[in-house]
């Protein structure tokens, strides 16, 4: 009868003890008894930290393909638009650098393991962010019609400012532009163009939109040439 009573004693509590720890037994041996799957991502690789007055002017990898392991709800939650691969640049100084990338530099949930990197290295050059003055010089593309040819090219404005990396801007002399066609032209026209930095990293600040004018005219007439008889001895 004492057995029983203690038994009985404070019930509910013991009832309440004993539901909440089977839950947690439940959640623990949940992730071990769910069958573990795998997937593969394509992510973007973000570089952050990047220091003041400096700028990448390397390409960079358009991203990075990833494989993860882990539950299949983990991985069925798992919202990829939201992964990324991270560089931290911070204390970077000017100059080359190989940045491994480990599973740690992705941004997954604990319960998801990173399994496979690609690329598993990336390069990243810095320099030191510089501005310079450029003459523009217009592309052009194609052939006037026949009978007519370029007499000559205007551009207005005439100098790009651009903002980029000091090694590449000090090479550069000159900025062209998107192509503008001259095929079968035979009068004089104006175009509206853009102006296109080719090296990494280098944007234009100022005249960004220019306008061409392509000055056309006649082409000089061919006459023939008179050839010499020599008479016979």
């Amino acid at each position: 009868m004492p057995r029983r009573r203690f038994f009985f004693r404070n019930l509910g509590s013991k009832a309440l003890a004993l539901a909440i720890a089977l839950a947690v037994w439940f959640a623990l041996s949940s992730g071990r008894r769910e069958r573990t799957s795998e997937r593969s991502y394509r992510i973007p690789l973000s570089l952050v930290n990047v220091p003041a007055r400096t700028i990448v002017a390397s390409p960079l990898p358009g991203g990075v393909d990833v494989r993860v392991r882990g539950p299949f709800t983990a991985l069925r939650g798992l919202q990829p638009e939201k992964l990324e691969a991270v560089i931290d640049l911070l204390n970077a100084s000017p100059g080359e650098k190989i940045y491994r990338l480990a599973p740690e530099d992705i941004n997954v949930p604990p319960e998801v393991e990173v399994i496979a990197i690609s690329p598993g290295e990336v390069q990243v050059a810095l320099d030191n962010v510089a501005e310079k003055l450029l003459p523009i010089v217009p592309a052009l593309s194609g052939e006037v019609a026949s009978g007519s040819q370029v007499v000559d090219v205007s551009v207005e404005p005439r100098i790009a400012r651009v903002i980029g990396p000091a090694t590449a801007l000090g090479k550069m002399t000159g900025i062209g532009t998107e192509p503008i066609s001259l095929a079968n032209r035979a009068a004089t026209f104006s175009a509206t163009t853009t102006v296109l930095p080719e090296a990494p990293g280098v944007r234009v600040r100022e005249g960004q939109i220019v306008n061409v004018t392509v000055r056309i005219g006649p082409a000089p007439t061919k006459t023939p040439t008179e050839t010499a008889v020599t008479p016979p001895r």
